[in-house]
C-alpha cells in the first residue's frame, strides 16, 4: 500500500523535515537528537536491528558512514512518512538508489527508522534508480 500521507501534526511535519535535513547533512548528533531513547533502526533485508540513541549514532559513524553525501527524496509508504535515498555512486556525480527509509512517529519524537534497503522499491515510487548532480 503506497499511499500519500502526512504525518499526524504540524509538529510532526517539523520532525520529519528537521530529519531529513539532518541526513542529508549527515549530522549524526542532530539525527540522533530526534530520536526516542528507545528508538529502533533496521535495514531489510538484513539482520540490522538497533535500539537507543547511542547505538544508533555509533553505527552511523561506523558501517553507515557511507551514508554521507547522500541525495533524498520525500515520499511516504504504509501511511507513514518516508525519504528515498540514493548514495554516491563515486566521482562524476551519480548517486545510486540505496534505501527507502520509513520513519515511526510517536508524539514529539521519531520512534524507528526502517530502511528498506531494495532498489527494485524506488520504481513503486516513480523514481529513478540513478540521479545525478
Amino acid at each position: 500500500n503506497l499511499t500519500p500521507a502526512e504525518p499526524v501534526d504540524e509538529g510532526q511535519r517539523a520532525l520529519v523535515a528537521r530529519y531529513v535535513d539532518a541526513f542529508e547533512r549527515f549530522d549524526i548528533d542532530r539525527l540522533v537528537s530526534l530520536l526516542h531513547d528507545d528508538a529502533t533502526l533496521s535495514m531489510p533485508p538484513y539482520t540490522l536491528w538497533l535500539q537507543g540513541p547511542e547505538d544508533i549514532a555509533r553505527w552511523w559513524a561506523g558501517a553507515g558512514k557511507q551514508c554521507r553525501g547522500s541525495r533524498v527524496h520525500p515520499v511516504a509508504a504504509n501511511g507513514s512518512p518516508a525519504f528515498a535515498q540514493w548514495r554516491p555512486r563515486g566521482p562524476g556525480g551519480a548517486f545510486d538508489a540505496w534505501a527507502i527509509h520509513v520513519i515511526e512517529l510517536s508524539g514529539p519524537a521519531i520512534s524507528g527508522v526502517h530502511c528498506f534497503r531494495d532498489p527494485a522499491l524506488f520504481g513503486l515510487f516513480g523514481l529513478p534508480t540513478r540521479v545525478h548532480e
